[in-house]
């Protein structure tokens, strides 16, 4: 029976959606310490509404790119999708956090914010399936 289970456990951490579930909470924290980084930042200093949000798009490239290129370099395959699925699910987590925060739908700059994600998020996956694997020294 303990055997089992732990057959059991390796499997379902070693599981596509395992994989990509921890890389887009990776990616999500990413884009949390960004944004507090750059609103300390802007307490410092007078920013206006054009660097506000490149502040915002640079926050959701770098964690949309961390998701992708961790995602796929556990898989160590399909990147390009692997990135565009961790993408995809970031762009979805993001508009809808964005909904319950401000209670309503902002349309501006949605459909721009979808490309920049799956953008990186590809990227992120092309680049992680395409890193060396670390072998262990005999």
């Amino acid at each position: 029976m303990r055997n089992r289970c732990k057959t059991f456990c390796c499997r379902l951490q070693d599981s596509r959606f395992c994989c990509i579930a921890g890389a887009i909470a990776a990616g999500l924290v990413i884009i949390i310490l960004f944004i507090s980084g750059f609103s300390l930042l802007m307490t410092s200093l007078d920013a206006s509404d054009e660097l506000v949000s490149c502040m915002a798009a640079v926050s959701l490239c770098a964690g949309s790119f961390i998701a992708g290129f961790i995602a796929a370099k556990k898989r160590r395959k399909h990147g390009l999708l692997t990135g565009l699925l961790c993408g995809a699910v970031i762009y979805f987590a993001v508009f809808f956090f964005g909904l319950i925060l401000l209670r309503s739908f902002a349309g501006a700059g949605t459909f721009m914010k979808l490309i920049l994600i799956i953008l990186c998020s590809c990227i992120g996956g092309v680049c992680g399936v395409n890193t060396r694997c670390r072998r262990p020294h005999k």
